[in-house]
């Protein structure tokens, strides 16, 4: 559980491939911040471990709501779920995976690699 004041280099790169999910809102308003904040109904400050770790399992709980979603859809149409494992994700879905990695990818390089690299 690391905290850090800034981002590494190898952080940066993380949290800038991040931007694109946190656009700015309808009144222009951002939602990214350089410095490590992203608002996703709430402001969460990145460089704090227990603000990454709940993100990530905010993501992760809307990555299940929509899988329970898709499959009670598919449950209805068909009867049950035999062929449910060989649809395509949304990509809604996709966005969500996509946005998940990148956070476990930036709270792996702040929780480990930031070390080893200022060794």
């Amino acid at each position: 559980m690391t905290n850090c004041k800034s981002f590494s280099a190898n952080a940066i790169k993380i949290f800038e491939k991040i931007q694109p999910y946190f656009p700015p809102d309808p009144w222009s308003n951002p939602q990214w911040i350089q410095e490590g904040r992203v608002k996703d109904n709430e402001w969460y400050d990145l460089r704090k471990s227990d603000d990454r770790s709940r993100l990530i399992e905010a993501e992760r709980s809307a990555l299940g709501h929509m899988a329970q979603i898709k499959a009670v859809a598919h449950r209805e149409k068909h009867g049950s779920l035999r062929g449910f494992a060989k649809k395509r994700f949304s990509r809604a879905i996709q966005h969500q995976v996509e946005l998940l990695l990148l956070l476990e990818d930036l709270d792996f390089q702040i929780e480990s690699l930031d070390f080893v690299e200022s060794v």
